[in-house]
Parts: C-alpha cells; sequence; structure tokens
C-alpha cells in the first residue's frame, strides 16, 4: 500500500486522504518504519471502505461535471444562465451576459480546457465586483472595517479572514442562491469582531443574517452543485 508520509512533533500516528484520493499518513519524529507500517495494516479495512467511497463519489461527480456546451445551464447568483457558445474568427474570449443566457465568444479550435478557464475569469470579474460591493453594505451594518478582499478558486473553503482584516472569497460562492452568499460575506465580516466560532460568534451572524443555518446547510448538501467545471 503506497501512502506520502508526514512526520512531526505530534504524538500519535493517524491516516487520512487528500482531495485527490491519496492516502496521507501523518505520524510522529520518533515513529520507525515498522511501527508505521503495522498501524497502515491494521487500518487496512477501513482504508479500502474509504478509498472506495472516494472512487465513487468522484465518478458520480465526474458524471455530473457540465461538458459546457450549447444548451447547457450555468448558475449565477442561483439563478440560471444558459450556455450559449459562439465560435468565430478571435484571439480570446468574451463572454457577455443577455438576460437569462451567457453569451461565450471563443475561437473556432477552443477545446473544454479553453472554455472552462474563460468561465473562470469571469467568474472571478464578476465576483471581485458582487462580494466588494456586498461586503461594504454589510461592514456598514455590522460596524466593522476590512483591508483587502481577494477572489480565489479554492477546493474546500469558501471564505477566510486574516488577522490583518484581508478576506478570501471563492469565486464559486456567486454560483450559490444569492442569501447564501451574503451569508459566507456576513461569516467572514463577523471574524473581524470574533476572530473564532464561539458562541458570541454565532450570536452576531444571526443577527445580521437570521437565516444562517439554512445557508449553511445548503452549502453542505449542495456543495457539488458549485463544482460542476
Amino acid at each position: 500500500m503506497q501512502y506520502q508520509l508526514l512526520k512531526s512533533r505530534r504524538k500519535t500516528i493517524a491516516i487520512s486522504f487528500d482531495g485527490d484520493g491519496n492516502l496521507i499518513v501523518k505520524a510522529p519524529l520518533w515513529a520507525g518504519d515498522k511501527e508505521i507500517g503495522n498501524f497502515v495494516d491494521s487500518k487496512m479495512e477501513w482504508i479500502l471502505a474509504a478509498r472506495e467511497r472516494i472512487k465513487n463519489a468522484k465518478e458520480k461527480k465526474d458524471a455530473l461535471r457540465l461538458r459546457l456546451e450549447n444548451g447547457e445551464c450555468v448558475y449565477f447568483l442561483g439563478e440560471k444562465r444558459l450556455l450559449t457558445i459562439i465560435r468565430e474568427e478571435r484571439n480570446r474570449a468574451k463572454i457577455i451576459g443577455v438576460g437569462d443566457r451567457l453569451l461565450l465568444y471563443i475561437p473556432y479550435e477552443a477545446n473544454y480546457e479553453y472554455k472552462k478557464e474563460a468561465l473562470k475569469k469571469w467568474y472571478r470579474r464578476e465576483a471581485a465586483s458582487v462580494i466588494c460591493r456586498k461586503a461594504k453594505v454589510y461592514g456598514e451594518l455590522l460596524g466593522v472595517s476590512f483591508g483587502d478582499i481577494r477572489i480565489k478558486d479554492q477546493k474546500s473553503r469558501w471564505g477566510s479572514c486574516s488577522s490583518r482584516g484581508n478576506l478570501n472569497f471563492n469565486w464559486r460562492i456567486l454560483m450559490a442562491p444569492e442569501p447564501v452568499c451574503d451569508y459566507v460575506i456576513i461569516h467572514e465580516l463577523c471574524h473581524l469582531v470574533h476572530m473564532n466560532h464561539s458562541a458570541d460568534f454565532w450570536k452576531l451572524v444571526e443577527e445580521a443574517c437570521p437565516k444562517y443555518r439554512q445557508y449553511k446547510k445548503w452549502l453542505r448538501e449542495n456543495e457539488g452543485q458549485l463544482y460542476l467545471f
């Protein structure tokens, strides 16, 4: 059984999987190869079962993945946008939103990766505009000020707040329903008051976003809808 070994000052041996399904073993600095190997062998049943679950989940996700062809739908603040691909003689992609349609102008030879990157860039630009505007509104409501806002493409986080007051947001929240997007922004702004997830933190979140539990649940249950390309 192949695995990546990471040693540190931790006290016990632990196993986990990374986002690509690779086995990670974390062990204390003093742990020997034999002890680590025996530990992995003792957890083999769990490892094989977990790996199978990860494989099935990946296959299901791949089956749902958009091909980014004409007639498919993407989402903007929870609303459907019908994708219309227009191939023409051009050097760069251009995207225009017209009503409930998203027009993607691309070169004749553009492939799936080209379309995906063009859409990502468009979403990131839109996210920067929408999130900055919303953060200013909710920041004033909460009585907090923030530093820079950065838009990122993250695998497992919707947002974060640094000790310096800078905010990071995953552009993919722009595809979620607007109240869910607002909740993520409010969540990070509340960290400017409480840099933890204490009772006081959640009380502040609830004051600004009374239905936050509903939106938090939506993210947990519908995360896959935001990672279709």
